[in-house]
């Protein structure tokens, strides 16, 4: 392979990894809680690139280095290879926008009810730890690619091991109008409460066994 060649490969190589790493740390964190940009912010994700990121360098150093150089700078990105992923996803881990200790939703996230204009949606998350769980409603923007979810919990459901009774139990959520949303139980009870479009955030909340 030609000089000109490996370093237009190392070049590359090095411009993934620093537009990678960047992102993944904004994805993180999102403060604009833009919802396309909340899966690239997932600790596996973060973790493929941490790991990633080192390894393209130390390909990029044996394209371009000498000999001698070039093996240095592999066993160094080994090392990071094996380290950056734990420790750059614990550092991040607290600023997290899933929540203050870092915890995702698992499965997929389930809308659950759409304003009649289509610009608004309620959305289901699932959030379990130990012996316990949380099924969380969040409001949500239609907006293709500037499409934002609140920075608030609309509603909060427990799911202890032990279940709870149907009145402190999810059933469903509706729109009642473009701004107006109705929270049920399964015993049947309403919750209504209306949101502000631009913030996206509630008048009010609904917790049932939830800090």
């Amino acid at each position: 392979m030609s000089v000109f060649r490996r370093r237009v490969i190392a070049s590359v190589l090095t411009g993934l990894v620093v537009v990678a790493v960047p992102a993944v740390f904004v994805a993180r964190r999102n403060p604009w809680h833009y919802v396309h940009l909340m899966p690239f912010g997932r600790s596996l994700v973060g973790a493929a690139a941490l790991f990633a990121a080192p390894v393209l360098l130390g390909i990029a150093a044996w394209l371009v280095l000498r000999p001698v150089l070039a093996r240095a700078v592999v066993v160094v990105a080994t090392v990071l290879a094996l380290v950056a992923p734990c420790g750059g996803l614990l550092f991040l881990t607290g600023r997290s926008v899933y929540g203050l200790q870092g915890v995702e939703p698992y499965g997929d996230t389930e809308v659950v009810a759409l304003s009649p204009g289509g610009s608004f949606e309620v959305v289901l998350l699932r959030y379990r730890e130990w012996m316990t769980g949380f099924d969380i409603l969040r409001i949500r923007s239609r907006a293709g690619l500037s499409s934002r979810e609140a920075n608030q919990d609309l509603a909060c459901f427990a799911t202890p091991f032990d279940g709870l009774p149907p009145e402190g139990t999810l059933d469903s959520a509706r729109f009642l109008s473009e701004h107006e949303i109705e929270v049920r139980t399964e015993a049947g009870q309403p919750w209504t409460t209306r949101f502000d479009p631009h913030t996206l955030l509630a008048d009010s909340i609904l917790s049932h066994g939830c800090q």
